[in-house]
């Protein structure tokens, strides 16, 4: 069991420090948006002192707001899904990961930094793509990493 969560932990470090990386490197050395497939697929640099979409929220409400529901999503999954899945590991690895990435630059930056825009869409980071793609591998494969009824009540 600790070996699993061994595990699960490395991979959700290896995916914060890629996530960190990247924001780094576009803060510090790319603040200019580069076209790369035209006005569809670009890298451009903003701060998102918000939350989804930039919607405003004190700071302070946005901080304690992120650890609740990191700490929500774990419970649920944890009790409502079976971790014995990889497809459940794999979302639980994401979300945490992605919530984790977007703490740390409010924690040390005041804002997330951004820098994946497509077409008209809001500008993103792969932190952001974590959490994302979690919540829809929670949703389609939801009928394949639930637990049962008699897996519930031995938890």
């Amino acid at each position: 069991m600790k070996n699993k969560f061994l595990k699960l932990g490395i991979w959700c470090l290896i995916l914060i420090v890629l996530d960190q990386l990247t924001k780094y490197f576009v803060h510090n050395y790319s603040q200019e948006t580069t076209e790369i497939i035209g006005r569809f697929f670009r890298i451009e640099y903003s701060q998102n002192t918000g939350v989804a979409f930039g919607l405003p929220v004190p700071y302070t409400l946005l901080i304690i707001g992120n650890i609740f529901l990191m700490g929500l999503i774990i419970w649920i999954i944890n009790k409502e899904f079976d971790l014995e899945q990889p497809i459940g590991r794999a979302a639980l690895i994401l979300i945490l990961a992605g919530a984790l990435g977007n703490l740390i630059d409010r924690l040390t930056r005041g804002f997330v930094v951004d820098f994946i825009g497509i077409w008209s869409w809001p500008n993103f980071n792969l932190a952001d793509a974590y959490i994302s793609v979690g919540i829809l591998l929670m949703i389609v494969f939801y009928g394949r990493i639930k637990r049962t009824t008699d897996e519930k009540l031995v938890k």
